[in-house]
């Protein structure tokens, strides 16, 4: 398995999230998500489903489209399915937040602050390394429980924290859901179509 996570992390990093999402609807035989909607690559949308329009998905090419309700596969099987599955996409965010921390350190690199790089300043050092710490937890999390809806949700919840935080590094245009944070925040709303938060609570 967690070379099958690896793979969709690496998909993700380098094409960004719609290939990552494209390998691991490939890799799981998953047929509903948990909702009422389900986040697709747009080239995979059947023949008369009915799209919900979201423009920034769009330009990922992503689509959301409204599901019938679960087949007759057992429920426990159809909630193992999806948990491995939310699993390969949570690897796939992890790849789209180390393309955008990469792209957040290029931005840094190009600017300056009292004569020198503001990559190299103190604070701005601090967050990339917490961030690359933390994704490699995430990382690591989802290797070893991938089968465990509450450790999943976990790890993405922790990506969406983490994406925030580097966000935040590329000043203003970093709050802009359509600047350079949008696969991150693609990646977001299909996750929650596929994450089924209901197998966590207590």
């Amino acid at each position: 398995m967690r070379d099958t996570l690896m793979a969709c992390e690496a998909a993700a990093h380098d094409g960004g999230f719609t290939p990552g999402l494209e390998l691991a609807l490939r890799t799981v035989d998953i047929a509903v998500p948990p909702g009422r909607v389900t986040a697709l690559p747009a080239d995979r949308v059947p023949a008369g489903a009915v799209v919900v329009p979201h423009r920034l998905a769009a330009l990922e090419g992503v689509a959301f489209v409204t599901s019938a309700p679960a087949g007759p596969e057992p429920a426990h099987a159809q909630g193992d399915h999806r948990t491995v599955f939310a699993a390969l996409l949570g690897a796939v965010r992890v790849g789209v937040s180390r393309r955008l921390l990469d792209d957040a350190v290029a931005h840094l690199s190009g600017r300056a602050a009292g004569g020198e790089p503001l990559i190299r300043k103190q604070l701005v050092l601090g967050t990339v390394a917490d961030v690359i710490t933390a994704l490699d937890a995430v990382r690591q999390l989802l290797c070893v429980a991938h089968r465990v809806p509450r450790a999943v949700t976990d790890a993405h919840d922790r990506i969406t924290a983490l994406d925030w935080d580097t966000a935040k590094l590329f000043g203003a245009s970093g709050f802009l859901a359509d600047g350079p944070v949008r696969g991150a925040y693609v990646g977001r709303l299909a996750a929650d179509c596929w994450t089924d938060r209901e197998d966590v609570q207590s």
